[in-house]
C-alpha cells in the first residue's frame, strides 16, 4: 500500500519554514559578529569610561563621586525627579549596587514633609534625587528634607 500524498499546504509551510530559519540564522551570525567586535574594540574599559560611553561623562562622574561617599553597605532613599516613569533610578539602582535602595516615589508626589518623613527609613543617610535626563543628585537626609521643604529640589 502506498502512504496518502501530502497535501500541498504541508509542503508549503515546510518551505516556508526553512525559508525563515536561513533568513534568521543568517541575521542572528551578523548580529553576533557585530557584537563580538564591538567587546573587542571596547575590551578592558573601566567602569567609569563605560557609563561615560553609555549615558555621558556628567553621569558617570556623579555615579562615582556618589559610590565613594555611600560606603558598600550603606542605605540611601531613592526620588525619582522625572514626571514619568523613565527609567532613570533603576540605572542609578543599578551602579550602585551593592548599596541598598528605599525607593520614595516621584518627586511631585512627595509634597509634604510629613510624607516623606513617615517613607523614609531610619537607615537612609543619603537621598539620591534620580532623573534619565541629567545626572543624580546626592544629599544628606536632612539637607534634603530642608531643600524639599523650601522647593529647591529639582
Amino acid at each position: 500500500m502506498r502512504p496518502a500524498p501530502r497535501p500541498p499546504s504541508a509542503a508549503f509551510a515546510l518551505v516556508l519554514f526553512g525559508l525563515l530559519l536561513a533568513v534568521s540564522l543568517a541575521w542572528s551570525a551578523g548580529r553576533a559578529a557585530r557584537r563580538i567586535g564591538q567587546a573587542w574594540v571596547h575590551a578592558g574599559e573601566s567602569r567609569l569610561e563605560e557609563r561615560s560611553r553609555h549615558f555621558g561623562p556628567a553621569y558617570a562622574l556623579a555615579i562615582e563621586e556618589i559610590r565613594r561617599t555611600i560606603p558598600p553597605d550603606g542605605v540611601y532613599a531613592l526620588v525619582d525627579a522625572d514626571a514619568d516613569e523613565k527609567g532613570g533610578v533603576l540605572w542609578v539602582r543599578f551602579d550602585l549596587a551593592p548599596r541598598r535602595a528605599t525607593y520614595l516615589g516621584f518627586l511631585h508626589d512627595l509634597n509634604r514633609p510629613r510624607t516623606v518623613r513617615q517613607r523614609l527609613v531610619r537607615d537612609a543617610r543619603w537621598v539620591i534625587v534620580a532623573s534619565a535626563e541629567r545626572p543624580p543628585v546626592l544629599y544628606e537626609r536632612q539637607a534634603f528634607l530642608a531643600e524639599l521643604h523650601a522647593g529647591r529640589v529639582r
